[in-house]
């Protein structure tokens, strides 16, 4: 594909993703502003609208300096596909931790006028019935089978058709698809993918019995509502985390035996967009379906709306909670309690362990 087609086509497709995350957030976390609880009597306040109102408007702007920056880096480097993502994105990241901490101190300012205060959380109970429906609940463990098999797959096209594989191999294509860098045939090098297919696998079906395995924390009033919408809220997340990881492990996989086995002297970029547009769809179908039955509200977590535990209205800190997981307050999916020791440790496993596998092999290869 022409590279002066494809560059534009990478950025509408990341921008995508980010305007679908601003869309997103507004949506799913109705009850929170910026990280600030605010009372259901509260939430069609003038002064909530207009709060949210400024995130979308100062968003929109970031995501359009972003956009010109990368586009400038594009034109001064000659066509570097690096230096435009780094233009890209370094602004737009920035600039959205700037927006949302002007945004936090809006809603805290609010919050004080208001003098908004989370419900007791004392009125929340435990249940401590059986957890067979909610365990039989959602994507059950034994479909990550199916990301071994495709590994399984994967490593025995690329052993079968070894004297095929070029020397060196490709590890590295420009926005063409053509190769730009190259490394000496190994093991480690040939097989770096499915070495980050594995790990990726282990973490989501860590996550997956994680999120499982949760304690429930009911109302009392409706008990037994309470537990179906849990188990609902369990079950969602489950599929949307085996689709996406699905998505990701043919991704990987297509792109091993392409750039390997079958290596023709190119890789369909196009293609691999196409694999990035396909995230998509179990993220916007997690929204519509949370949204139609009424789940933005239901939370695991009974300290979910106590402001002090959560830190810059992100990052999950409670001493009192013993337990490792729980949902965020915004966007998808779970987030570490970093009150506990173990919660550091896997973040930085989760941040250093795909690193420090690329950095090993390039070293074995160079």
């Amino acid at each position: 594909m022409n590279p002066s087609v494809l560059f534009p086509l990478l950025i509408a497709v990341i921008d995508l993703v980010w305007l679908l995350v601003l869309i997103g957030i507004p949506l799913l976390t109705p009850s929170f502003l910026f990280g600030v609880y605010v009372p259901q009597e509260d939430r069609k306040l003038p002064q909530v609208a207009r709060i949210r109102r400024i995130f979308i408007l100062l968003s929109v702007a970031v995501a359009l300096i972003g956009i010109i920056f990368a586009f400038a880096f594009y034109a001064w480097s000659s066509g570097s596909a690096n230096l435009a993502l780094l233009g890209l994105l370094i602004p737009q990241i920035v600039g959205m931790i700037v927006v949302w901490n002007v945004c936090r101190r809006q809603a805290l300012s609010l919050k004080s006028v208001q003098n908004w205060k989370a419900p007791d959380v004392s009125k929340r109970t435990a249940y401590i019935g059986s957890d067979r429906e909610s365990v039989k609940a959602g994507a059950s463990t034994w479909l990550y089978g199916l990301h071994l098999a495709i590994i399984a797959l994967t490593v025995i096209l690329v052993a079968i058709n070894w004297e095929r594989i070029p020397n060196p191999i490709p590890v590295h294509f420009d926005m063409a698809g053509l190769p730009d860098r190259y490394a000496e045939k190994t093991f480690s090098g040939v097989y770096m993918l499915t070495m980050i297919q594995l790990l990726f696998t282990a973490i989501c079906l860590g996550t997956h019995l994680m999120i499982r395995r949760m304690r429930q924390n009911l109302n009392p009033s409706t008990p037994q509502a309470s537990l179906n919408k849990q188990i609902q809220l369990r079950s969602i997340n489950t599929w949307m985390l085996f689709s996406i990881s699905l998505i990701v492990t043919v991704m990987l996989s297509w792109i091993q035996i392409r750039s390997t086995s079958s290596f023709t002297g190119t890789l369909p970029i196009g293609f691999a967009a196409a694999f990035l547009l396909l995230l998509l769809i179990p993220i916007v179908a997690f929204l519509v379906v949370l949204r139609r039955r009424g789940l933005q509200e239901e939370g695991i977590n009974r300290y979910h709306s106590e402001d002090q535990f959560w830190r810059g209205g992100v990052f999950y800190f409670n001493p009192q909670d013993p337990y490792l997981f729980t949902e965020k307050r915004a966007g998808l999916g779970w987030t570490f309690n970093f009150a506990r020791p173990l919660g550091w440790l896997l973040m930085a496993a989760i941040i250093l362990l795909p690193l420090t596998a690329i950095v090993t092999t390039m070293m074995l290869q160079s």
